[in-house]
């Protein structure tokens, strides 16, 4: 009877003991299944936004820049036209309306404008030349895709302007400006809860750029000035790829409390204040710069 008992106390253990090993495999099994998941559900994202062949769209000409163009010509017969469409094209860019998954076909963009193809042409190798236009396969253009390296580069320059803008600001701001940057925290406030990416990309650019401007120094603002296209092609492409993750993670949802904080010491005319508040909102976009190197932004 002792040895029954002995027998069925082993028995019971192998099977608690085999459980527990059937338990950990179906664990296992469950975040596998998830990773691959997430990790298909990001590549299927990165696929259509960023270059997928089916997903390439032909770029269109905004009627703004088409307009602008025409005046132009009109009021100076003799300007150089390259120039001309070179700028239009740079302010497509930084408005979000030339993104890297869009097809730039010179005989598209020159029918539109009622041009020859040359003037179209020559824009164009200028702003490859310059690294905001990249070649695809020797012939194809495209805007140039923002790495990695690049997006710590526009951090650290960011982290050096942005404060001390701020800092310059709090003493020299005008009410006019003021205005401006209020009814800018309102619109962060509405959307904290809609989390409309672009509505807040615009916002954000937006207030950073009234506050370098605010601080009355042309140097500090031509310096700023020369981050505008990269940090424009930084903000369109975490606008694509980061969706609510970076809402939620790293601080976007709650845009209007940091750009609120910095407002108040604006108004207040607190110049250290202000130049900390600042840096705090500044340092958010190295969590968002994580982000997008884990969905391999140089694909």
């Amino acid at each position: 009877m002792n040895m029954y008992y002995i027998l069925l106390r082993y028995d019971i253990l192998i099977l608690l003991f085999l459980a527990k090993i059937g338990l950990f495999y179906i664990v296992m099994l469950c975040e596998t299944i998830e990773r691959f998941y997430i990790k298909g559900k990001r590549e299927s994202v990165l696929f259509i936004v960023l270059g997928g062949r089916n997903s390439m769209e032909e770029f269109t000409m905004s009627e703004y820049a088409k307009d602008r163009i025409q005046k132009e010509i009109e009021e100076n017969p003799f300007i150089i036209l390259s120039k001309v469409v070179c700028k239009q094209i740079y302010r497509e860019i930084i408005e979000g309306n030339l993104l890297p998954q869009h097809r730039i076909i010179e005989s598209k963009i020159a029918k539109e404008l009622n041009v020859s193809r040359s003037p179209i042409k020559m824009a164009l190798a200028e702003m490859a030349d310059n690294g905001i236009l990249e070649r695809v396969k020797g012939k194809e253009l495209r805007v140039k895709k923002i790495t990695y390296e690049e997006c710590l580069w526009i951090y650290e320059a960011r982290i050096m302007l942005e404060p001390e803008a701020a800092y310059l600001a709090a003493r020299r701001i005008s009410d006019g400006e003021l205005k401006i940057l209020k009814a800018l925290v309102e619109k962060f406030e509405e959307i904290d809860h809609s989390h409309d990416h672009v509505k807040y990309k615009n916002a954000d650019k937006l207030f950073h750029e009234t506050i370098v401007k605010a601080s009355r120094n042309r140097y500090l603002m031509a310096m700023y000035e020369s981050i505008e296209c990269p940090l424009a092609m930084y903000r369109n492409q975490l606008n694509q790829l980061a969706y609510e993750e970076c809402f939620q993670q790293y601080g976007m949802e709650r845009g209007s409390g940091y750009h609120r904080a910095i407002y108040r010491m604006l108004e207040q005319h607190y110049p250290m204040m202000a130049k900390d508040e600042m840096k705090n909102d500044v340092q958010r976009m190295y969590g968002t710069m994580s982000r997008l190197r884990g969905c391999d932004i140089t694909v």
